[in-house]
Order: structure tokens, then C-alpha cells, then sequence
């Protein structure tokens, strides 16, 4: 099945305005809920919707030819559902409801979103990116390595923070509750893989080729991972850290450059199957259940000398894959 490939600025247009617009204009009420004090947890889950959103929206509008379109409007209602609730969350005001209307929305479409990927054409899934691609054992193997390496940026962040802090956290590792979180994390995937799929398809599928095409490999890469660091800000400003929240800007786009990179990586390594970042970034959400033994990620303070900290591990670590041959290459159409 032959479809258009080549993006165009009036696709890449309404792809802008859905993936970063939403997010900026929704800045907006998640502001007023932070200042009063609010849940706004249903903001940070919706967001990670939005890339996807607008690559779809962008897709339907250019009337592009055999489009997964059942699938495509699930994603479209599961957004618009998540934005609602998180605009009823301040306007009517729950601890725990509308946090739960999302779960539930993120649950049930990854279930209905199986049933609608598995059952289409697989040309069609092929062709938009959504067909599992390469082999199995490959991709699990970058998946591991990711996983290594992570946790080697934890082990070796612990053990600089003293003999008190790496006894405590050999004492964690020593009882069965990383454990536990661990072996959650298989089946959930399946339970939760819509919010992860809805950045990836946005940033490595389609963005990330766009600037690849007119900046290079590495320097699309970069800039990319530039974006998606600045995409976070009304999170960085209202969510994660509203106290130091320079600092968490910072520190988001150092993560997203370092990490963007591997992602990158592993997606064009395996035959860009699309379904490595998404497990890559699930992985990377949350494992930080398994490695601190706690999912929090809001109102958090970071230092300067923990922000270069993380930068120079970062950089280490996920730096040395942009000199790979997969950056080398030319980028495929």
C-alpha cells in the first residue's frame, strides 16, 4: 500500500498548533488550579496525549488515503475526554474523581485500541507506523540496555549522596518491594500504553524526520530534544517544580536531549518500529516506581548541584549514541 510519506508546512502547521498549542493554552487553568491549591495531576496525564493528537488531526485534515481512522478517532475522543476532565477538575474540584474518569478513559481505550490496531489491515498499520516491525529478542535486548543504563544513573546518584543514603537503598533492593513494582510493569503496558504511544508517535514518528530532513541527523535529533524539553514548561512551571521551576525546565531539557537520543537510537536500530520508544518511555516513567520506590513527581525541588549532577550522568551515558552509525545514515522517507 502506497501513501504520501513527505510531510507539508500545512500539515506541520496544524501538527504545531495541536501538539504544542493544547499544551500552552491549557497552561492557562492549570495555573489557576496550582494557585488554588488544586489536583492537577489530570493535566500531566492529558498532555502526553496531545503529539499524537496532532499528527492525527493533521492526517485527517490533508485527507491522506487509508488512514487507521477507527483507531485514529479513538485516540481524538480519548484526548478530548482528558482535557475535559481536566477542565472540570477546576471547576468542580475532586481529590480523587476526575483523576479516576482518566485512568478509566486511558484503560479502556488501550483495551479498545488493541482490538482496533489487531484488527485492521496490517498495510495500513504499516504504513502509519503502527505495526510492530523487526524482530522480538532485538528490541527487548534495547530495552534492557536502556533499563542498565538507567539504573546505572541511579546506583551511581545514591552512592555520591554518602554511606547513610547507598545503605538505605542496598536495604531497598534487599526486600521484595522493587521487585514487586517491577514484574506490575508487564501487564500493565497493555493496561496503560496510550499516553506513552501518544508522545512517541508525535516526536519520533513524525517530528523528529521532519527536522532530521532539514537539519541532519544529530542536529534534528538535538533541536528535537530542544522542543520536547520546552513542551514540558507548563508542567516544569505548574506541576513538577513550581518552586524551582528554572531548575526543572533545565533538567527536562537535558533529559529529553540525552534521552531523545537513545530513543532515537533504538527506534531507527529496530527498523523504526515505532513500539521501542513507547516501551523505551514507558520504562522510563515508570521505573521510577521500582527505582525510589515511589511515583511522585510533583512539586519537587532540585538543587543546581543536582541538576549538573544528572547532567554530567546524562550526558556519559546517552551522549555517546549520537556518534553511532544510526546518526550517519540517511534518514528514511
Amino acid at each position: 500500500m502506497k501513501v504520501p510519506t513527505q510531510t507539508n508546512k500545512k500539515e506541520l502547521t496544524v501538527f504545531l498548533l495541536v501538539a504544542f498549542g493544547v499544551p500552552y493554552l491549557m497552561g492557562i487553568p492549570l495555573a489557576i488550579a496550582h494557585r488554588a491549591g488544586l489536583n492537577t495531576s489530570c493535566f500531566a496525564n492529558a498532555q502526553m496525549m496531545y503529539p499524537a493528537a496532532g499528527v492525527m488531526v493533521a492526517y485527517l485534515v490533508a485527507k491522506r488515503r487509508e488512514l487507521p481512522v477507527r483507531f485514529f478517532v479513538l485516540h481524538l475522543l480519548a484526548t478530548v475526554l482528558c482535557v475535559g476532565a481536566s477542565l472540570l477538575s477546576v471547576l468542580y474540584p475532586s481529590d480523587t474523581l476526575w483523576l479516576l474518569f482518566i485512568n478509566i478513559v486511558m484503560v479502556g481505550g488501550a483495551l479498545l485500541a488493541w482490538i482496533l490496531l489487531l484488527s485492521d489491515k496490517k498495510e495500513r498499520r504499516a504504513a502509519y507506523g503502527l505495526r510492530w516491525r523487526g524482530k522480538g529478542r532485538f528490541a527487548l535486548g534495547v530495552c534492557a540496555l536502556f533499563l542498565l543504563l538507567k539504573t546505572v544513573i541511579v546506583f551511581v546518584a545514591v552512592a555520591l549522596e554518602g554511606a547513610t543514603a547507598w545503605n538505605d537503598y542496598l536495604a531497598y533492593w534487599a526486600s521484595f518491594v522493587p521487585w514487586m513494582y517491577a514484574l506490575l510493569l508487564i501487564p500493565n503496558f497493555f493496561l496503560s500504553f496510550l499516553p506513552f504511544l501518544g508522545e512517541e508517535y508525535g516526536w519520533r514518528y513524525y517530528l523528529t524526520p521532519v527536522l532530521q530532513e532539514h537539519f541532519g541527523n544529530r542536529r534534528g535529533v538535538l533541536l528535537l530534544g530542544v522542543l520536547w524539553g520546552l513542551w514540558h514548561l507548563p508542567l516544569n512551571l505548574f506541576f513538577y517544580s513550581p518552586q524551582t521551576s528554572l531548575q526543572s525546565l533545565i533538567i527536562q531539557i537535558v533529559t529529553c536531549i540525552t534521552t531523545g537520543i537513545f530513543f532515537t537510537f533504538a527506534y531507527e536500530l529496530c527498523d523504526r518500529n515505532i513500539w521501542v520508544p513507547v516501551l523505551l518511555h514507558y520504562l522510563n516513567n515508570n521505573m521510577i516506581l521500582v527505582w525510589y520506590g515511589s511515583a511522585e513527581i510533583s512539586n519537587q525541588v532540585y538543587s543546581w548541584s543536582g541538576i549538573a549532577l544528572t547532567a554530567v550522568l546524562y550526558s556519559i551515558v546517552f551522549l555517546p549514541f549520537l556518534a553511532s552509525k544510526t546518526f550517519r545514515k540517511k534518514p528514511v522517507a
